[in-house]
């Protein structure tokens, strides 16, 4: 079964808007979101979780060469 991909769009009383996505590992999620911030305006913060350090699951592995 694929993982769950989650973008959380949090729009606060002043205005402000947070970007939250779960499921997304490595920089997919600055690729994902790109269209979203260009649309919202200036990118103030950028806070790196714990996925956005890890490997995507196609990058995993060993390649052999015959």
């Amino acid at each position: 079964m694929a993982d769950k991909l989650e973008i959380e769009v949090v729009i606060a009383a002043d205005g402000s808007v947070r970007l939250e996505t779960r499921g997304l590992k490595g920089q997919a999620c600055l690729a994902e979101t790109a269209d979203l911030e260009k649309a919202l305006g200036r990118v103030v913060r950028r806070e790196r979780t714990r996925e956005f350090w890890q490997q995507p699951a196609a990058a995993r592995g060993s390649a052999r060469r015959r």
